[in-house]
């Protein structure tokens, strides 16, 4: 009696597996290609709109006191407040916000000035000691920027940054090499430079 051999499914033709992998490999390459092309390659846009300047010489004299310091001569010192007026746009499907700010100063001679950011918090004693900054950062001047708050997708938001560059007179800004502003957005690894002008 001839040995019968239970075949249970048809042979494997390889023949049509290769045109599958084939289409799968396509599929996997289109839709590769559409999220790369749908997908920002930024995060946000930041741009500086307007940049408004305010120079302070201040004089320390003797402070009244009990005790005075014989051929103390008076000081003085020169501050350079910048007011820098950004316009950022949210370039994601999803809220940004700004954690950080910082700036520096490059000097003609080539040294570095970090300037200190002064929070919207600090703003109304800054105005009561320099009242000319007031116009600067009040309405109709955009409002000053709080680094908790979000941008929303697709949407741009105005606002001022208020920076002081101690130690830095009008002549010396206006003669620097550079000064940037760095942005640091919450959950972005990239910090965005810009140069202020």
């Amino acid at each position: 009696m001839p040995d019968l051999e239970l075949q249970l499914a048809p042979p494997p033709d390889h023949n049509r597996l290769i045109p599958k992998l084939l289409v799968a490999a396509l599929v996997m390459i289109v839709v590769g290609v559409a999220v790369f092309l749908l997908n920002p390659r930024k995060t946000a846009e930041i741009s500086i709109q307007k940049i408004d300047l305010f120079a302070t010489h201040t004089e320390f004299t003797a402070m009244p006191s009990a005790s005075h310091l014989i051929g103390a001569l008076p000081t003085s010192e020169d501050d350079v407040y910048v007011v820098a007026t950004l316009r950022i746009t949210d370039k994601l499907r999803l809220p940004i916000f700004l954690a950080t700010a910082s700036a520096t100063l490059t000097t003609a001679d080539g040294a570095t000035v970090e300037a200190t950011v002064i929070s919207p918090l600090d703003l109304p004693r800054l105005e009561v000691t320099f009242p000319q900054l007031l116009p600067l950062v009040s309405p109709p001047a955009a409002p000053p920027i709080r680094f908790e708050d979000a941008v929303t997708p697709g949407a741009t938001r105005v606002g001022t940054v208020v920076l002081l560059f101690p130690q830095t007179s009008e002549k010396a800004w206006k003669a620097k090499k550079s000064a940037t502003l760095t942005i640091q957005l919450a959950h972005d690894a990239a910090p965005i430079t810009i140069p202020l002008q």
